[in-house]
């Protein structure tokens, strides 16, 4: 066997499809197994990976040729992609974890096998750059496609794949991140939601709402809310929806935290939140913020949706709610802050879960017996 490329266009500090990639790099250095990891292009701040791996070496396309004008990394993009490609030998494995262009190009290559990645319905997450229909068609010719759950691989085995060349690789998390985190006492009490305020993905309006619940019977409760903050133009209502139901002092939108901060600051909540609501991309995909949250040990309270009920359950593993059930999903949360024994119990279960079933190491030796036969 030659070498194993793990291919991504662009590294994104932080975000949730590189945070998953970076837990497989890790499963891979405990595993020992050599992969050679390829950024094709930069974002706007040239972000490299401070971190290092034993087994993992990368490269950075890009410090060949960087046209960071749209229009012109397009034909970056191009020119590095096939020098990529024709560098490649006999025995070489490639594994695309975001869809792109590339695959075009290896799919004719002879004597190399190619694997690809999706987190999420391809028709949910269509890119500008690419016609979907005709990405899958071209993808029927793949050596294996790499998906996040059981409707997901339905899809592709409906859509015409063969059910034997569709592999599910659960939701990784890495646990190293938490390693060390204890919880701080002298802060707000408070409940946290990470990730984009969004309402069609993650319900953040019903847990606005559910939280004005909460706020009525305990009211020195907060909700932070930890991601991109609203712009003045507020498309999603989240900020008129806060000032509406009275709560400006009481929802804390606190910006985007740092890798380095996150895991604290989830830790030191009393719950965390994530009311998503049901729909394509929900039964699809698999949030990968729900693995953070069990980590920190603190009780979880999320929506039935999903692969969700197939790991947690409730009042055992998580509190788990029907989805745009504001009502419900405020007892869950009002009930866990007010038992924080039983919760806390809970919370250390639902870690355990956590750790067995979204184990990077476990999974990145899943992908690595898929793509060695």
């Amino acid at each position: 066997m030659g070498k194993i490329y793990l291919v991504r266009t662009c590294y994104h500090p932080n975000d949730a499809p590189t945070n998953r990639f970076l837990s497989f790099l890790e499963g891979f250095s405990q595993l020992g197994i050599d992969v050679e990891v390829v950024f094709v292009l930069s974002d706007y701040k040239e972000s490299r990976i401070e971190r290092h791996w034993p087994h993992v070496h990368i490269t950075y396309l890009w410090d060949q040729l960087n046209w960071k004008n749209r229009y012109m990394s397009i034909i970056s993009y191009e020119i590095l992609s096939r020098r990529f490609v024709n560098q490649l030998t006999e025995g070489d494995i490639v594994v695309l974890f975001n869809p792109q262009r590339m695959l075009y190009r290896l799919l004719p290559k002879k004597g190399i096998r190619v694997y690809a990645e999706w987190t999420e319905h391809p028709f949910v997450v269509q890119s500008r750059r690419l016609n979907t229909r005709n990405y899958l068609d071209a993808s029927k010719e793949l050596d294996g496609v790499l998906v996040i759950s059981t409707q997901l691989k339905q899809f592709f085995v409906d859509d015409g794949f063969p059910e034997e060349k569709v592999y599910i690789v659960n939701m990784t998390v890495d646990a190293s991140r938490f390693t060390g985190i204890e919880k701080q006492s002298a802060h707000d009490r408070y409940i946290a939601y990470c990730g984009t305020a969004s309402n069609n993905k993650d319900g953040v309006d019903e847990l606005i709402k559910a939280f004005a619940i909460v706020h009525q019977k305990i009211p020195k409760v907060k909700l932070y809310i930890i991601g991109k903050p609203l712009t003045d133009k507020d498309e999603s209502g989240n900020m008129k929806l806060v000032k509406d139901l009275g709560l400006i002092d009481e929802v804390i939108f606190t910006g985007v935290l740092s890798a380095k901060e996150m895991p604290q600051v989830l830790k030191n909540a009393e719950a965390l939140a994530l009311a998503r609501p049901d729909s394509l991309q929900a039964q699809c995909g698999f949030p990968t913020k729900l693995g953070e949250y069990l980590l920190t040990e603190n009780p979880v309270v999320v929506t039935k949706v999903g692969d969700i009920p197939l790991f947690l359950e409730d009042g055992k593993t998580a509190l788990l709610s029907e989805d745009r059930n504001t009502k419900e999903f405020a007892s869950k949360l009002i009930w866990a802050l007010e038992h924080p024994f039983e919760a806390a119990a809970i919370g250390k279960a639902g870690a355990e879960v956590a750790m067995r079933e979204f184990n990077c190491v476990n999974e990145a030796k899943k992908i690595a017996d898929i793509i060695k036969g």
